[in-house]
């Protein structure tokens, strides 16, 4: 999202780097992330398994304007539900480019001002009122519909912007909808990229599932899982190579 920063800690002449939550590609609202070579990596790791390999940006764009284009275009209120900050803004910004006009809830209309504000374009963005305004996409948080009235509305089609769409579980929103697999998050192929080009001599693997860690020890980095809520990290279960490794942070 716009705003987003990775920390860089230069301690007792070795570099520390957290990523936080990273992407390798550029948004339409934001820059990508940049890699940082380091000698300690903290990585997001949230979509840490082979099967996160997701279709790039403008294709991800390309289904977004076709489902609310094929919607609008027989008399059906599309309402694509993307995180309101920053996920949210990138929806806006790709249908509003493209001419759509759109209803937003608060909490995603409100994060586009600060957007605007400090330069990115959004445009037809108007603030949902108690139902859809006809010909407009709506766009708002996953979740909220659950809690609105939908009298009114009319017919309506719902599309969930996010990378857990990948699984069967999350996708099509649970079956009552269309779910593109459009992340603010790394895939695994852009994890591992990042860990090849920082190479790191310690890496720990954040939020993410074990699998991870233990891929990159089988590619010789001395990778394992942690864990910010516990304080405590978590070994891999495999040990090939651990014995190439010996020295401590």
């Amino acid at each position: 999202m716009l705003g987003s920063a990775q920390v860089i800690v230069d301690w007792h002449g070795e570099r520390i780097v957290y990523t936080g939550d990273f992407k390798l590609e550029d948004n339409l609202t934001c820059p990508r992330a940049e890699i940082h070579k380091c000698d300690i990596l903290l990585i997001d790791t949230t979509y840490g398994r082979p099967r996160y390999k997701f279709p790039s940006m403008a294709e991800c764009k390309e289904m977004l304007l076709d489902f609310v284009d094929k919607h609008l275009k027989n008399g059906v209120t599309p309402i694509v539900m993307a995180y309101s900050f920053g996920k949210a803004q990138e929806a806006m910004k790709m249908l509003g480019d493209e001419g759509f006009e759109m209803d937003v809830h608060p909490r995603a209309f409100d994060a586009a001002q600060i957007y605007i504000r400090h330069g990115v374009k959004i445009k037809n963005i108007s603030l949902l009122g108690e139902k859809p305004t006809p010909g407009r996409a709506v766009v708002m948080p996953p979740g909220v519909l659950k809690y609105q009235s939908t009298y009114g509305w009319g017919r309506f089609k719902v599309c969930f912007l996010s990378g857990w769409t990948l699984d069967r579980v999350y996708g099509a929103n649970g079956g009552n909808g269309y779910g593109i697999p459009f992340s603010d998050h790394a895939g695994f192929d852009d994890i591992v990229r990042y860990v090849e080009e920082a190479k790191p001599r310690r890496v720990f693997t954040l939020f993410g599932p074990p699998d991870i860690a233990e891929y990159l020890c089988r590619l010789g980095f001395k990778a394992e899982g942690a864990s910010f809520n516990s304080g405590h990290h978590h070994t891999p279960r495999a040990n090939t190579n651990f014995d190439l490794f010996s020295s401590g942070v």
